[in-house]
């Protein structure tokens, strides 16, 4: 206030200053008769100039202050939107549901080849446990029969052992004779076995040839065929196994007609040959366990059984296998990131998905970024939208899955904060 003060009566004495210059002029310009007696004062005079240039000093620092006071309180500046710059960008993408470590198709044991369902022990929507049996194939019952023969020959094998360690005795030989003819009797049960299914292989090759007589001519469909070629080629394996058999119980019934010879003489060399008898017997018992296991469909992982791809009676497929299982109580997304913004994804990062088969936002966190770049999978309903793009796929592990956990394959709509 001061400042302005000492401005304001600055800035009177410069007017009234000015006016004195003013009047002299007038008055010159009105009445030149009094020119004489104004340069007649010249002592008046002399203070005039010194006065000007005190007022001009004056009115140049007055000037300076009030110059001074405004830039010191610069006029506020209005207010920059700086939300919209600082707030972090989305990026968004499109992706689809799928459960934990992805949905695994179940396949028969590669061991046995193209393989028969006989029982499915689970059903679509069930839960299972890994390891638990899923379905059981038509070598199974065989399998369960060659077990007992195995375990049986084991335990014959270990008496035997005994035996030959404690001494022949008088009812050994006996016994021995009766294991011989049970040999013998054995093998020509398996001979029947193997005549029978001889006679059902040429029944069914000339059934398959008719039938490709009549494929050449388009009277049957594919399917129809294979269905016949399918039949001659599990007679063929049944044959050869059932050949096999014939000869195992030949090597047999040698191995007791050969121990009943020398039952009365017992030897250190005897006893190693039944020691030997006893682990080979052991051994085959392991393999038919194996085996026996092979006929039937394990879970691999603790799931939910998604779809049932191969029914009762049916072939194994060897493309989509018995059945889809996937570990739908932890869902990921798969989303598809253009390769130009996978530099903005960092691991740990927050995501929101959405979709109209649910209510609301699911979050989630990006959990493995991918290594590979390919053309996207996912396609939206856009006829604009760019449909042959380059993008790597981003794994986003949800905070809760309860809500998705029957959508696996679901498109969603995904945005990640960068």
């Amino acid at each position: 206030m001061q400042v302005d003060e000492q401005a304001d009566k600055q800035v009177e004495t410069s007017t009234e200053i000015s006016s004195m210059r003013d009047t002299p002029s007038t008055s010159a310009r009105n009445q030149p008769s009094n020119m004489k007696n104004a340069l007649g004062s010249k002592g008046s005079n002399k203070f005039l100039i010194p006065a000007i240039a005190l007022a001009l000093a004056l009115l140049g620092v007055s000037i300076w202050f009030v110059i001074g006071r405004f830039s010191s309180n610069p006029a506020p500046t209005p207010a920059t939107n700086t939300n919209t710059k600082d707030q972090p960008k989305a990026i968004s993408a499109l992706g689809r549901l799928e459960p934990q470590g992805e949905v695994i198709k179940v396949a028969s044991p590669s061991a046995l080849g193209t393989s028969r369902i006989v029982k499915l022990m689970v059903k679509e929507g069930d839960t299972v446990k890994q390891g638990q049996v899923i379905a059981i194939l038509d070598s199974y019952d065989r399998s369960v029969a060659a077990l007992l023969q195995a375990q049986s020959q084991a335990q014959e094998s270990d008496r035997n052992l005994a035996r030959v360690r404690s001494g022949a005795k008088s009812g050994d030989i006996v016994a021995q004779e009766g294991n011989v003819m049970s040999a013998a009797a054995n093998i020509k049960s398996l001979e029947a076995n193997a005549s029978r299914i001889k006679a059902e292989l040429e029944i069914a090759g000339r059934d398959y040839n008719r039938f490709l007589e009549v494929f050449k001519e388009g009277a049957i469909s594919q399917t129809v065929l294979d269905t016949y070629r399918l039949k001659v080629e599990t007679l063929q394996g049944q044959f050869m196994q059932a050949q096999q058999q014939i000869q195992q119980a030949q090597f047999q019934l040698r191995q007791s007609q050969g121990l009943l010879s020398s039952i009365r003489e017992v030897r250190p060399t005897d006893v190693q040959f039944a020691e030997a008898q006893l682990q080979t017997a052991i051994v085959n018992v392991k393999k038919a366990e194996v085996d026996l296991d092979l006929a039937q469909v394990r879970a691999p992982i603790d799931g939910q059984v998604l779809k049932i791809n191969s029914k009762t009676g049916e072939v194994v497929s060897q493309t989509n296998g018995v059945m889809d299982l996937g570990n739908t109580s932890q869902m990921y997304v798969v989303a598809e990131i253009y390769e130009t913004d996978i530099g903005k994804i960092k691991v740990g990062q927050t995501a929101t998905i959405e979709s109209e088969a649910f209510e609301g936002l699911i979050t989630g966190k990006v959990d493995r970024i991918g290594l590979r770049i390919a053309k996207n999978d996912v396609l939206g309903t856009d006829p604009a939208a760019k449909t042959d793009v380059r993008i790597i796929e981003v794994k986003i592990k949800l905070d809760d899955s309860k809500k998705v956990a029957g959508l696996t394959n679901l498109q969603v709509r995904v945005k990640i904060e960068s």
